[in-house]
């Protein structure tokens, strides 16, 4: 289907809060980098000038974490050793809100590391530290019991296979065999070259080399590839294969023999690095949000659009993915919306208004005008200009300039009007609005909000929400 902002912002409130359990081979993955002036004199490589190094998840961590910066709540299930290493993918995840890390330790094991060296945002050197052998049988059924315990509670469940030892064929096929007597949905990212060992899920999403592993040919042509999948899916009963095809985008093939090609978006490509991640975090919160598998492979590939112009495992926001198709600018002028909430008014309807920078728009934000909406009829936003965000956040911000983000607001199917301010604070805005209800998120009091007194002049009522967590935009940035 054609995808534009409306119907994915639609897909994106819907995403809200779903619960996902995460299995699979979580890592730390490194990033080193630097300048690269001179070849060594001891051999014939080349001398990295240590700039600047940075840790974030990797693997089912990094898949972990992109679906709880979609506003999803994430449970994570993986092996680690009892090392610094493990500590620190612990601190790291979290950092991302609404994310729970449950690690399966294996004391004489050591956690999963990969650690990139670059030089120019281009890789010159990685070095993985991993055991790779399958856990033993009874360490196997102790992960199958945590694993199945927590399948009851989630709304759907993901595999994230990585060949690192944690998803052997015997903990596959007891974790689909009770997720679909439960009547869990599984999505599986593969990484064993024998298909029929993740018989049973509903998508399987592997790259091309791996689809070719497991059609033991070469595959270049889009039918061909088309074909095999649909044999393959057939063959160990797998709903549907989306395979991806780096820059030629993902193609979406089902047992029944339907097809979809869906090009690819990106427009420049900087790190591919955990795109496969955030291609099988998006698609599957896409599903567990209600829609079919061809939509939410489209959302899953424009996702992938935006996060190979990152660097590093990067995650993707919802602001990011809305601003990509949003295109109509929505009227934003103070005359046209005091008009219209006159005009409400005077028909009964309760006028609603709540206010910020809403600078690249994330789950916090969503549950605030979600919650805002819920208290009225028709929710007003004031939005503040750039120089306005710039005179609050200092000069690096914002993120996303005033059009991109009334555009984003505009999209979201509880918000019924965007108003720009150029001022610090709303209070002539509220003042020429005259709204009924005045929301506003986080720890005032209620005396404390700007505008307070002139919605209660006229009878109306102040609001003061909760938040949602610990999600902010200055966080989503450096993640």
């Amino acid at each position: 289907m054609k995808l534009d902002s409306m119907t994915i912002a639609n897909v994106l409130v819907a995403m809200q809060g779903r619960r996902v359990l995460v299995v699979g081979d979580v890592m730390l993955d490194q990033f080193v980098d630097g300048d690269v002036r001179r070849i060594s004199p001891e051999a014939p490589v080349p001398v990295l000038t240590k700039t600047n190094s940075r840790q974030m998840p990797g693997g089912a961590a990094n898949v972990a974490s992109n679906l709880a910066y979609l506003g999803c709540r994430v449970r994570l299930i993986g092996i680690t050793g009892k090392d610094k290493a493990a500590q620190t993918l612990l601190d790291e995840t979290e950092k991302a809100p609404g994310l729970e890390f449950a690690p399966f330790v294996v004391e004489d094991r050591p956690t999963s590391v990969k650690t990139r060296f670059r030089a120019g945002g281009q890789q010159i050197l990685r070095v993985d530290e991993e055991v790779r052998e399958p856990l033993d049988s009874e360490k196997a059924s102790q992960l199958i019991k945590m694993i199945t315990g927590d399948i009851a509670s989630a709304d759907i469940v993901v595999l994230s296979d990585y060949a690192k030892g944690c998803l052997q064929p015997s903990v596959i096929a007891e974790v689909v065999k009770v997720a679909k007597t439960a009547g869990k949905m599984v999505i599986a990212d593969p990484k064993l070259a024998d298909f029929a060992a993740y018989a049973d899920v509903d998508v399987l999403t592997p790259n091309l080399a791996e689809l070719q592993n497991a059609a033991q040919s070469e595959l270049s042509d889009i039918d061909d590839i088309a074909r095999i999948s649909t044999k393959l899916a057939k063959a160990h009963r797998i709903g549907a294969i989306m395979a991806t095809l780096s820059a030629r985008g993902v193609l979406l093939a089902s047992a029944s023999g339907d097809t979809t090609h869906i090009p690819a978006m990106a427009r420049d490509v900087f790190d591919v690095s955990g795109a496969g991640d955030t291609v099988v975090a998006t698609l599957t919160a896409s599903i567990a949000a209600g829609v079919d598998f061809a939509t939410a492979a489209s959302i899953a590939n424009l996702a992938a659009s935006i996060v190979v112009e990152k660097s590093g495992t990067a995650v993707v926001s919802p602001g990011e993915i809305i601003a990509r198709l949003a295109t109509t600018m929505p009227p934003t002028d103070w005359a046209y919306w005091t008009a219209k909430c006159h005009e409400w008014r005077d028909a009964g309807v309760r006028v609603g208004f709540t206010n910020g920078c809403f600078d690249v728009l994330h789950p916090g934000h969503m549950f605030l005008l979600n919650d805002a909406a819920q208290r009225c009829d028709k929710l007003i936003v004031g939005l503040n200009s750039d120089a306005s965000v710039q005179q609050l956040k200092g000069l690096t911000r914002p993120l996303q300039n005033a059009e991109t983000r009334a555009k984003v607001l505009a999209s979201l199917p509880h918000v019924a009007g965007v108003v720009i301010f150029d001022e610090d604070t709303p209070l002539d805005l509220i003042t020429a609005l005259q709204p009924d209800i005045l929301v506003k998120g986080g720890d005032y009091k209620a005396d404390e909000v700007v505008g307070a007194d002139v919605v209660r002049a006229r009878g109306g009522e102040v609001i003061i929400t909760s938040t949602l967590g610990s999600h902010s935009s200055t966080n989503l940035a450096s993640r």
